[in-house]
């Protein structure tokens, strides 16, 4: 009897620390982060200024995480100006529909061991056809999780498209 409650204790003590193993895989991705623009690789276009907007835009990725739940809010302030863009992902590999201007968005996110994978296609319908854009982003943190880098892919009807944003956290 001792030693059946002893083996029941060991085995109940291993489901234990591996389920805690098991919470703690998923990277923690909270938090306030700030674009750092001098180690991102921004699309062309991003560099272009006029000389009346000759500073570049602030950008700020706030993050919030339930676990497999993440909701962000992009901002980008420039000047007097601001706009945010508001975004949740659930990551268990479903996909997430929602109705976007013009059209749909389709997205699916997974965690892949420490890093994050979102995956998106925007189908939008115009005067001149159906046009249909794709993303894949990889999330990933540094080591002593004070960087976070995204890098993106899109495929749009003008090509593909690679983005690497990298942030620090605030």
């Amino acid at each position: 009897m001792r030693r059946a409650r002893l083996t029941i204790g060991t085995v109940a003590a291993i489901l234990v620390a591996v389920g805690l193993v098991a919470a703690q895989a998923e990277p923690q991705f909270a938090g306030t982060w700030v674009l750092d623009p001098a180690q991102s690789q921004l699309p062309a276009h991003a560099h272009k200024y006029s000389d009346a907007q000759a500073e570049r835009p602030d950008i700020k990725l706030v993050v919030e995480q339930q676990g497999n739940v993440l909701k962000t809010t992009r901002t980008v302030a420039r000047g007097s100006r601001e706009r945010s863009l508001t975004e949740t992902f659930v990551a268990d590999g479903t996909d997430q529909t929602q109705a976007a201007r013009h059209g749909t968005v389709v997205t699916r996110a997974v965690f892949d061991g420490d890093r994050l994978v979102v995956i998106g296609s925007y189908a939008m319908k115009g005067e001149h056809g159906d046009k249909t854009m794709s993303r894949q982003s990889v999330w990933s943190l540094s080591p002593n999780g004070t960087v976070l880098t995204i890098e993106t892919t899109l495929q749009t009807p003008r090509g593909a498209h690679n983005i690497k944003t990298v942030y620090t956290r605030s």
